[in-house]
């Protein structure tokens, strides 16, 4: 074992001896699952294994035979827009009354209120379903009930104790008492679990495996989006939506991601192409422009695609803006990074707090000023939990809520400096010194060893994701002419070689003087297929330089 210093990462580690193995023998054994390159749809797990599967099914039904209303509520970011559109698709094709709510972030934060019971009793809802939330909020169930509106609930977040057992049905893979053999499920799978069950009632049974087939490009993208591991029924789904692509039913869809449909695709269409553009419709304006989208399949869909790629660059300038800033507004010593804005938006907060956790690979609190509060978001990497600290000091917040690695507050102006001074001294305690940002290269090669067939073994076994991360490779003393920005794109550099290779180093501008000032360098790269205008070539997008 090697480790060397480098340009990007704290280590680097490789096996000196890993040449002399075969690629496909290399990944096998760094997968810790069962690998199954002929998996299908046909190998999903049936959805009532569910619990609360057979009662749900049973409700809607009553439901679409009584006419009553059915409203749909989840939360405002994009795992509850895909989660709704899936259910409301269903719902208009099989004659179910339905209509869709969701809160807005500043005013109702995250998660059910007595209001929005209200509001739906005032306009003769019989039955609530929520996407992604509510495993917590048996309460705000119970409070349903007594306004004799009936709820379902299906979620994939961690059980409580305590469950709302006034609902008709919790649908969660993570209970207790679910045997569902795989717990991995984004909120979207939980809610197309739920279809799969109804479709077998509703439709006929030629019908059924089409419409999952036609289904499954959103269950896909949030997938994807949500960070979930990229293994068994996850893997199964999205290399099924990969491999039908290009005759997606949905027209917004294959209007988005024309122009990067070919033959080498990956999961990085999604977190690239298609999750930060229906992300920027709820960041900068609302996100019922991106479930419109998504339910759209009318000409009109160009327009609003238009509108949403414009708050994608205006997302984009801004992100690049605050976290320019941040960095000039920071003290890097700290083992956890604080900064507040009064300009940051709600939108840009969690974006900037993640940026400055992967540069520094500390904990970071980003939170926007206002009036007499701060609202913060809060990103640790992977080593550290930043959810474990901040519940030491939730008596301080006015609302808090989390995931594994990322939290958020709102907190009072007057309580915020007492709150920061206590929890940077218990984190600055904290040894981090062991703590490196890591890189594992599987395989050192020869660049003349690289060709389409070594690719075709690596695409074995694609998707690659989060579990099942794309292969990185190493080649030493890399024989080049020279290093040059990418035309008009300053940010990156391209490297001109003997073999014809395109060796593009995204982002690494930074890197050019040294770059220029060594006379050997050894790159760290993970191999695609360049597919521009029709004529394929191998491309090595470059992870790192030694």
């Amino acid at each position: 074992m090697q480790q060397s210093l480098s340009f990007k990462w704290n280590i680097i580690k490789y096996n000196e001896n890993s040449s002399l193995e075969d690629i496909e023998s290399i990944l096998l054994k760094r997968f810790n699952w069962d690998f199954n390159s002929n998996s299908s749809l046909d190998d999903l797990h049936d959805p009532y294994l569910l619990t609360g599967m057979k009662e749900a099914v049973e409700r809607i039904k009553q439901a679409k035979d009584l006419w009553q209303k059915v409203m749909i509520f989840g939360d405002y970011d994009v795992d509850w827009v895909t989660s709704a559109s899936i259910l409301m698709h269903f719902f208009k094709k099989v004659w179910i009354l339905a209509s869709y709510r969701l809160p807005h972030r500043i005013n109702d934060w995250y998660g059910l209120k007595a209001y929005f019971i209200d509001e739906f009793e005032s306009i003769w809802v019989d039955l609530v379903i929520t996407v992604d939330c509510w495993t917590r909020d048996a309460e705000i169930v119970k409070y349903a009930k007594s306004k004799w509106i009936d709820v379902i609930i299906t979620d994939h977040h961690t059980v409580p104790d305590i469950i709302p057992d006034e609902a008709i049905a919790l649908i969660n893979p993570k209970r207790w008492d679910c045997n569902y053999p795989f717990k991995h499920l984004s909120g979207a799978w939980v809610a197309f679990k739920l279809i799969s069950a109804l479709a077998l009632e509703f439709l006929e049974k030629k019908e059924v495996k089409k419409y999952i087939e036609e289904t499954i490009d959103i269950t896909a993208i949030w997938t994807v989006s949500d960070c979930m591991l990229l293994i068994w029924e996850n893997r199964i789904i999205v290399e099924a939506w990969l491999k039908q692509i290009k005759k997606s039913r949905s027209r917004w869809l294959r209007k988005l991601i024309e122009q990067k449909i070919h033959d080498d695709l990956d999961s990085d269409i999604f977190s690239f192409l298609i999750w930060p553009k229906l992300n920027a419709a709820w960041r900068m304006d609302t996100p019922y422009k991106a479930i419109n989208l998504i339910l759209n399949n009318s000409d009109s869909v160009e327009e609003t695609i238009e509108e949403i790629e414009l708050l994608n660059e205006k997302r984009k300038d801004l992100t690049k803006y605050f976290f320019e800033e941040s960095l000039l507004n920071i003290n890097e010593k700290d083992n956890i990074i604080f900064y507040h804005s009064t300009e940051i938006t709600h939108w840009i907060i969690w974006i900037v707090a993640w940026r400055l956790t992967e540069k520094f690979y500390r904990p970071s609190i980003v939170l926007k000023e206002e009036d007499d509060k701060f609202v913060a978001s809060c990103r640790s990497p992977e080593f550290f939990s930043i959810v474990s600290i901040l519940e030491k000091y939730e008596k301080y917040f006015l609302k808090f809520g989390w995931h594994k690695q990322a939290a958020w507050f709102s907190i009072l102006k007057e309580n915020f400096q007492e709150f920061k001074e206590k929890i940077l001294i218990e984190v600055n305690e904290i040894d981090f010194s062991e703590h490196k940002k890591t890189i594992w290269v599987d395989k050192i090669i020869k660049i003349e060893e690289l060709w389409f067939n070594f690719l075709d073994s690596v695409n074995v076994f694609k998707p690659f994701w989060l579990w099942n991360l794309k292969p990185v490779f190493m080649v030493k003393n890399l024989d080049y002419n020279k290093a040059s920005y990418l035309w008009q794109w300053i940010d990156h550099i391209k490297f001109e070689t003997k073999h014809g290779f395109k060796i593009l180093a995204f982002g690494m501008w930074q890197f050019m003087d040294k770059i220029k000032k060594s006379d050997d360098i050894s790159i760290i790269f993970e191999l695609n297929l360049d597919n521009y205008l029709g004529r394929k070539n191998l491309q090595l997008n470059i992870v790192d330089i030694i």
